[in-house]
């Protein structure tokens, strides 16, 4: 790829020390930030947060801003700005037949995005239509890492495929192929793992620092957000929701499950259910919903058993962790529409009575949203104290 090199001359994030990535990082979650409230944040005294911003304002990765208007005596606190829009990320969003990119800044704001159809599922062929749309957005810009999100069992930062089912891919070694090829640092994370951090980062869980994001639709997904850290587990597999008990007498998974969360929420069990009463195979989601609004009664049943699943899958998660919110998202939210008293019902029904309800907000996400958390995940390993290029099970 090739860069003017008077374009995006930022320091690179991934220079700094432990401290100034703790800066930026705190900058970036909840900045402009005061000098006072920065080292209560960080935990620093005034002295050293002076001692670690002050190559960071010479360098100009932060800037002051205007003084801020105190209601207490004395000198108002100038904050530290940090200017995102100079750090730029690519993320993609790799699915069984398409490949979605953005680049972005560092706080996650899109400037671009574009998506390509996969012709062959063979690993270079993917490969070689990531390089190309990468290479397309990237333009002139200097990208400081690119971030990669796709089903399987990837680790937070991970740098190898597994288990990816939609593709037939295990134990690909994805971020080292697309790294050689464009020279870009380059990191995997699981999907519904990378949207999740994109939610936290700048999205509808921005400043929230424990949460969920529940996805449904072709698959389920499952993200996990505590003490402000996106959780993965040792091996990738915190969020394995999919097959989940939600009922003992409930309808069949494609693995023979009874009752489990895939059986009721995915789109294929979905549009099964409704379809096969009525003879039909054809029907997809939005033919179901229509359905469901012209009063047809399985239609309704079955979406309010998925709603009721819904229920069932946020109460115990909060039952278990204490989660003030839970964000829906995912290709099959179109169902909320005839599955929101259901789930509701069945969450005051699951919950603990000592628990506090929950907010659960319902997100739209195409697929470009989750690119745009992958790029987050790529700006999250530049940043994360101590930068290991991957952590491997």
């Amino acid at each position: 790829m090739q860069r003017s090199p008077d374009i995006d001359d930022a320091p690179s994030l991934a220079t700094l020390g432990p401290a100034a990535r703790g800066v930026v990082r705190a900058l970036l979650l909840g900045g402009p930030l005061t000098r006072a409230e920065l080292a209560r944040r960080l935990g620093l005294s005034p002295a050293s947060l002076t001692k670690t911003a002050r190559p960071l304002l010479v360098s100009g990765l932060i800037s002051e801003g205007a003084a801020l208007v105190s209601e207490q005596r004395g000198r108002p606190g100038a904050p530290l700005v940090l200017d995102a829009a100079r750090h730029q990320f690519i993320g993609v969003k790799l699915t069984a037949d398409e490949v979605f990119a953005v680049r972005a800044d560092a706080r996650g704001r899109v400037d671009v995005s574009q998506s390509v159809q996969i012709e062959s599922t063979e690993v270079t062929a993917v490969v070689a239509e990531i390089v190309a749309i990468v290479n397309e957005i990237g333009g002139d810009h200097r990208i400081q890492a690119l971030g990669i999100g796709l089903a399987g069992e990837q680790t937070r930062f991970d740098d190898t495929v597994r288990r990816n089912h939609y593709l037939g891919w295990d134990q690909v070694p994805l971020a080292q192929l697309v790294e050689e090829a464009t020279g870009i640092p380059t990191v995997l994370s699981g999907d519904a793992r990378a949207l999740t951090a994109g939610v936290q980062w700048s999205g509808p869980g921005k400043g929230m620092s424990e949460l969920a994001v529940l996805t449904v639709g072709v698959g389920i997904g499952l993200g996990i957000v505590l003490e402000d850290k996106v959780l993965s587990g040792p091996s990738g597999l915190v969020g394995m929701i999919g097959h989940h008990r939600i009922s003992d007498s409930g309808p069949l998974c494609e693995l023979g499950h009874r009752g489990c969360a895939s059986s009721y929420l995915t789109t294929a069990a979905i549009t099964a259910a409704i379809g096969v009463p009525h003879g039909r195979v054809d029907i997809d989601l939005a033919q179901g919903c229509a359905l469901a609004a012209d009063g047809d009664p399985v239609a309704r049943r079955v979406l309010a058993d998925a709603g009721r699943a819904l229920g069932v899958i946020i109460a115990q998660l909060v039952n278990i962790l204490g989660l003030p919110a839970v964000i829906l998202a995912g290709d099959g939210l179109e169902l909320l529409s005839y599955a929101e008293d259901s789930m509701q019902a069945a969450l005051a029904e699951h919950l603990d009575p000592v628990a506090r309800r929950p907010k659960v907000v319902a997100f739209t996400s195409g697929f470009d949203e989750w690119a745009r958390g992958a790029a987050v995940v790529a700006c999250q390993w530049l940043l994360d104290p101590p930068r290991h290029r991957y952590t491997r099970p």
